[in-house]
């Protein structure tokens, strides 16, 4: 029965030529981006599943409660926390620490490399599925100045000889690291990110040491650990996480939390759920997050439906071809499923048949979607297994059976009586507004697309617009990575082609800042502030107005901090006085025991990106922060200059790197992965721009076909050609005019929930929905005339001669 199935299915596609090529055409480009997404879906739910045990492990969350009433959750918490926890719990099996402290640069005689790492203990190898090449992982992390290197990191480091046993000097540590393990490659992907682990022990004898940040007993640091711990079997979850509120409630009773937060809760997160998971600040690695996951989910779902939509439109289009066929198979005893049977078998054929070209498809479009930034951010590497082409093989027959199941129920209950009486009594007619349906949810859907993009790409290029940086294409940024800020100022001042040049700690106009408590006296409440350290340069070369005072006077020698620059958003908050020069000479207290004099205040700028909102700022000089050299390059060509500053930088730090990015494009970066998914939204909307475009000319060929009588008639007596034209496609703009009222409204409210995650957002204005609406209608108003043109203009002789 299949076989007969797959034949007569087969034989119909022959014989429909044009709507099985629409048919197939509309599926395969919808199952090209389904494929797609299928290995995004796929690969991101590939992290962390080689752990021993790891059903049973689970992440140490902080919500942070702030003053303000909102919250604010972290991947991190307090070492000490997690501590408790294990020694307080009995169910608590095994906890392992990954303090975040341990990175910056591994040297040997010869050769130097950056690195980022943690500092753990023994139980790591316990927790996780990470397996040593070399080196006992009983002992590899158990004595101080212990270090454990990636594969990667050693081959760089060492070459092909065997590391362990060697010394590694790190900058900035007491005493050099001897190491003592080597890990095997990855057994699979992990949010776990580092190339070095250290010692536990080292952490703890460093913080023995004057002015060492301290970890282990400080209950405020929830930003420097990731803390994971092991239930026993059967151990209860929801009494651990009774444990962690109980420890809160008595620990933080009395202490003095940040400025900003009123208290903080503590909760477990399941391994697996990390990655896909929810979005929490400070996370680690670069997976897909779980909204991502279901954005692009949705997407592929709505244009593959859409494709559906076609397959089921037309083919009802052309029931009353079919009916008569399945009239006589039910009087020659066919039963009803097995009619059924046969139009899913249809739709199934075709949608495998689909497949075959939309892999072809997906082949050509997988290296473009992987030059995105956002494959880099999320980490994508997507691979091709037989598992994989199983579920493309059954993803292609739930998508026939989906497209044949309405017209399948529908044809299948079809009385043979009717059927083989006169057409047109036969109940189908009077479902044509279905299939209206059907058009109007397909061209609704697109111009939805449409019109978000465009609000997307006007909002993000106004962010640019406005961001700090984005008017300084020939500035360059230039790391650093700890070279004192004059010894490279003086030699990169020295190549031709550079002018103005300023220092700063990190640049801004991206996410990365800084922050410290202000009070205007020691009474006061503290009160967390953005900051930033700039040189007596940095106003000027920038063009930042001072409203009052003078800018930083040049000490590069100073050694400790005398003078602040504020904005007047500071001194209005901090109510230092009305006019902004009122603040000038005030003293204020920054962080525990620092009073600084304002010097200045700016008027107030942008200095972070356009979703936060403008607030104070505090601008200070010290030398030793300034971690970025700004440098003017000569407008041109900026190749030769760069290639002078490589060979400049080459002989102060032959180790490293030259590191440097356009003021510009780092203003760029700042909005990539917001461009991207507007790039992926956009190519969605334009696909199921193509795939409803090719239902609609496939609806126009059939009115056509089926009108061919008529018309011809309406021309013989009289009717002109632009009669013609209008009275077939007046139907269709219709619908068009329908898609637009229902689009315009919902994405009106959809754009206002989204622009208010900005907070300087572009208003929404006829301009904003208004080439979307065009495109559309452009685009289906050719595809339908394409067909009703040629009707018009067509001899009437030929339909009428076979009457």
């Amino acid at each position: 029965m299949i076989q007969n199935y797959v034949k007569i299915a087969l034989r119909n596609l022959l014989r429909h030529k044009t709507f099985s090529v629409i048919n197939v055409l509309g599926l395969a480009f919808s199952m090209s981006i389904c494929l797609l997404i299928i290995m995004l879906v796929r690969d991101a739910h590939r992290y962390d599943r080689f752990h021993p045990a790891g059903d049973r492990v689970f992440r140490v969350l902080t919500d942070a409660q702030r003053k303000s009433e909102r919250s604010e959750s972290y991947a991190s918490s307090p070492y000490t926390v997690a501590k408790t926890l294990r020694d307080e719990l009995p169910q608590v099996e095994l906890w392992t620490p990954l303090v975040r402290t341990f990175g910056g640069q591994l040297k040997t005689s010869d050769r130097s490399f950056n690195f980022s790492g943690m500092f753990t203990d023994g139980s790591f190898f316990d927790m996780f599925g990470f397996e040593l090449a070399s080196g006992d992982p009983e002992t590899a992390l158990g004595e101080p100045y212990a270090v454990v290197l990636t594969e990667e990191l050693a081959v760089r480091l060492f070459g092909d000889k065997d590391p362990v046993g060697e010394t590694l000097e790190a900058p900035g540590y007491a005493k050099p690291f001897r190491v003592t393990g080597v890990l095997r490659p990855f057994p699979g992907k992990t949010h776990l990110e580092f190339t070095a682990l250290g010692s536990l022990a080292t952490q703890l004898a460093e913080e023995k040491l004057p002015d060492a940040p301290q970890v282990a007993e400080n209950w405020l640091n929830y930003y420097g650990t990731y803390n994971f711990v092991r239930l026993k079997t059967r151990a209860d979850k929801p009494a651990a996480e009774s444990s962690l509120a109980t420890i809160a409630e008595k620990k933080y009773a009395g202490l003095e939390l940040e400025s900003r937060d009123a208290s903080y809760r503590f909760r477990l997160q399941p391994l697996a759920d990390i990655t896909p998971g929810g979005m929490l600040s400070n996370s680690m690695g670069r997976g897909m997050p779980a909204f991502l996951v279901w954005f692009f989910s949705v997407l592929g779902a709505i244009v593959m439906l859409s494709a559906c939509f076609n397959y089921t439109n037309l083919t009802i289009a052309r029931s009353l071809v079919r009916t008569r066929e399945v009239g006589v198979r039910k009087v020659l005893g066919a039963s009803r499923w097995q009619v059924f049977g046969q139009f899913i078998g249809e739709s199934v054929v075709l949608a495998l048949l689909a497949l075959v070209a939309g892999y072809g498809l997906m082949k050509l479009v997988k290296p473009r979607f992987e030059q995105l930034s956002i494959s880099e951010a999320l980490d994508v590497r997507v691979q091709e297994d037989a598992v994989l082409y199983g579920q493309f093989v059954l993803f292609a027959v739930l998508v026939g059976i989906i497209a044949g199941m309405l017209p399948a129920l529908t044809l299948s209950k079809t009385s043979p009586l009717s059927v083989l009486q006169k057409l047109q009594n036969v109940k189908l007619i009077r479902r044509i507004g279905l299939r209206k349906s059907l058009l109007v949810v397909q061209f609704t859907v697109t111009l939805v697309f449409f019109i978000i993009v465009t609000i997307v790409w006007r909002q993000v290029d106004h962010l640019i617009v406005s961001n700090f940086g984005f008017d300084k294409p020939h500035t360059l940024l230039v790391q650093l990575q700890g070279q004192p800020f004059d010894r490279a100022s003086a030699s990169l001042a020295q190549v031709p082609g550079v002018g103005k040049m300023s220092g700063i700690s990190m640049p801004m106009g991206t996410w990365n800042d800084g922050s410290d408590d202000v009070r205007t006296h020691a009474g006061a409440e503290r009160v967390g502030v953005r900051d930033y350290f700039i040189d007596h340069r940095y106003l000027d070369h920038f063009g930042i107005k001072l409203a009052a005072g003078k800018p930083f006077p040049e000490n590069p020698a100073q050694q400790c901090e005398l003078f602040a620059i504020v904005n007047t958003l500071f001194v209005q908050q901090f109510k230092l006085g009305v006019q902004p020069g009122d603040a000038i000479g005030k003293s204020i207290l920054v962080g525990d025991s620092l009073y600084l004099t304002i010097r200045g205040v700016t008027e107030d700028f942008p200095f972070k990106p356009g979703m936060y909102a403008p607030e104070p700022l505090l601008l200070r000089y010290n030398p030793t922060e300034w971690q970025v050299l700004n440098l003017d390059i000569a407008a041109g060509d900026p190749i030769p200059v760069l290639a002078v500053l490589t060979r400049n930088w080459k002989k102060l730090e032959p180790d490293q790197p030259f590191q440097a990015e356009f003021y510009d494009e780092t203003v760029r970066g700042v909005y990539a992965e917001m461009l991207d998914l507007g790039r992926i939204v956009g190519f969605f909307g334009l696909l199921g721009l193509i795939i409803a475009c090719m239902g609609l000319l496939g609806m126009a060929i059939y009115t056509v076909e089926s009108k061919a009588k008529e018309i011809s008639i309406r021309k013989v007596i009289g009717a002109q050609p632009r009669d013609i034209v209008v009275q077939l496609t007046k139907g269709y703009l219709g619908l068009l005019g329908i898609a637009v009222l229902i689009a315009v409204p919902l994405c009106y409210l959809l754009g206002s929930q989204m622009l208010q995650t900005f907070a300087d957002r572009i208003p929404l204005s006829a301009g904003v929905f208004l080439p979307g609406v065009l495109l559309l209608l452009v685009v289906a108003g050719v595809t339908v005339g394409s067909q009703t043109v040629w009707a018009a203009l067509s001899s009437p002789v030929q339909p009428l001669r076979s009457e």
